[in-house]
């Protein structure tokens, strides 16, 4: 096999005669409202993608789901998609204009010539996200493509029984949210929370590849360009979560430096012979980007794309009409279906709409009303988003959800501290279509994919039964995530830290259920866990 990297999380995967593209983003537009766009520019790329004999889309994000290059498939072209339940994206794949999508379950496999394909679906139903194992059955030489598929110990425990022997493991590196530098936190709380949070994107990273021990580890979907100049301060912001290939690569050299030397971080058309392991890099990109110097390159690249980013930004007018009565609509919709879920939210959510139409409007979900307020210097309230008004059709006529406006970064947030988080609360926003958080409600009703169970924790001060499932985002949890020196149980996917004996969270408004079970060990017994190293033990 050979593997052609197309920018992002492009990827061209190729053996005798198969061409397998996966997660082709060209758009000049970006993605997220003209939010994001590719970096460094990978425009040179996409007459690659004409080449395809298959297509892999691992979820709906616009960074990975670009409609015009799916549209412009040739109709020969077998379209791969997994299969979520969620109705958003059965609708959103059923738009499509090109190749009718494949739609594969989880663990299903696709034959493609040579190539045997295994899809794997995120294992919590808070997520809609794949990871693709790519074998190829004439050379034994095994791909693992995770993107940003936050797959769990399990989820690679499988991986490896199936393929003891792993070549290449694509994932991502880089942080991609809006926490923290959205809110108005203190600036030094800000510089450490992201800190925190892009140590924590490193580590996970890392996870990955000692659990897969690939001859090769790349460095993959890596941080956007954020091109609009009200956005780009906040990618050179301290309080920025996007980490850099080179910051990415000094870190492994401190850390883990056997893996620094088996890791590579492409650009848009280099190339990694998989049955060599042999990178090849493409001098004509290198040419006018380079990672250390990335202000200059930013600035000539926004300049590029502005008229872009201006035709996005154009197609959503200011209201020519008042939109406090579609409000209450959109939210009084998703009271009636999740009732339970929304009370849990146990806040009032102020919503500072900036502009024609708007207001400031609160949500109360704990008596799952909406009401007019007076502003933020008045009306009493636990969280807030602040956002321009033009915007808010869009959302509240279900072209687009909360959380995929949230990735475009034209908003700003208030919540009380760092360690306010309300899970509750995003979960209905992530599922603000109605039919989607229906469907939601039932798979966590449902117990997900896999039903949450416990696992025994020996330690000095005693022993305890720990759910093995974070409060977050359901990841799986277990004795290896228990850090002596902070007395925690670490989450694994995004360091929330769960205090014994009682499983208070420092990360935000969550509780992991802990209870003991014996009385307290022998000083000397030792705990089923290993130490964490101390780059572990920094994460709050």
């Amino acid at each position: 096999m050979k593997i052609t990297f197309l920018g992002h999380a492009g990827a061209l995967v190729e053996a005798d005669g198969v061409k397998l593209v996966c997660d082709p983003w060209f758009s000049e537009r970006g993605a997220f409202l003209s939010g994001w766009h590719q970096l460094p520019d990978n425009s040179s790329c996409a007459p690659l993608v004409h080449e395809a004999t298959h297509v892999y889309v691992s979820h709906d994000h616009q960074d990975h789901f670009d409609a015009d290059v799916l549209n412009a498939l040739d109709p020969s072209v077998r379209l791969l998609m997994p299969d979520y339940p969620l109705p958003t994206w059965k609708r959103l794949v059923r738009s499509l204009r090109g190749p009718a999508p494949i739609l594969l379950g989880d663990q299903e496999v696709f034959e493609a010539g040579p190539l045997r394909l295994r899809l794997i679906h995120s294992p919590t139903p808070r997520h809609q996200d794949s990871a693709l194992v790519i074998e190829d059955t004439a050379t034994g030489q095994v791909v693992v493509n995770l993107n940003d598929c936050q797959v769990d110990r399990d989820q690679l425990r499988t991986i490896r029984r199936l393929h003891p022997r792993i070549d290449v493991v694509l994932a991502q590196f880089s942080g991609a949210t809006w926490f923290p530098f959205a809110y108005s936190f203190p600036a030094a709380e800000q510089v450490e929370a992201a800190r925190r949070k892009r140590i924590n994107s490193m580590r996970r990273w890392t996870r990955y590849m000692q659990a897969l021990a690939p001859r090769s580890a790349v460095a993959f979907a890596g941080p956007p360009a954020l091109l609009d100049p009200e956005l780009s301060p906040h990618f050179f912001a301290e309080s920025s979560v996007f980490t850099t290939p080179p910051e990415l690569l000094a870190w492994l050299r401190r850390e883990h430096p056997d893996l620094a030397e088996r890791t590579v971080a492409p650009l848009p058309g280099d190339e990694l012979d998989v049955a060599t392991g042999r990178f090849t890099a493409d001098p004509a990109i290198r040419q006018g980007f380079d990672w250390e110097n990335l202000a200059p390159y930013i600035a000539d690249y926004a300049r590029r794309r502005a008229p872009a980013v201006a035709e996005v930004v154009a197609r959503y007018p200011a209201p020519r009409r008042g939109l406090y009565d579609d409000f209450v609509t959109h939210f009084k919709a998703l009271f009636a279906i999740g009732e339970s879920l929304c009370r849990a939210v146990d806040a009032v959510v102020a919503f500072d709409v900036r502009g024609a139409g708007g207001g400031f409007w609160l949500v109360d979900f704990r008596s799952l009303e909406v009401r007019e307020g007076t502003g933020p210097e008045t009306d009493e309230h636990d969280y807030r988003f602040t956002l321009p008004s033009r915007y808010l059709p869009e959302i509240l006529e279900g072209g687009m959800n909360w959380e995929e406006f949230f990735f475009s970064f034209r908003f700003s947030a208030w919540r009380p501290g760092v360690g306010a988080y309300n899970e509750e609360l995003m979960s209905v926003l992530r599922c603000s279509d109605p039919d989607d958080l229906a469907a939601y409600l039932r798979r966590t009703a449902q117990g997900g994919e896999r039903p949450a169970g416990t696992f025994t924790l020996k330690t000095p001060s005693g022993t305890y039964r720990v759910s093995d499932v974070c409060p977050h985002l359901g990841a799986r949890l277990g004795p290896g995530d228990y850090d002596p020196e902070l007395g925690s149980v670490i989450c694994p996917q995004h360091g929330w830290r769960f205090a014994l004996p009682d499983g208070t969270c420092a990360n935000g408004r969550a509780r992991l259920d802990i209870s003991p079970s014996a009385p307290a060990a022998d000083a000397d017994t030792p705990t089923n866990a290993p130490r964490r190293p101390r780059e572990r033990q920094t994460h709050q």
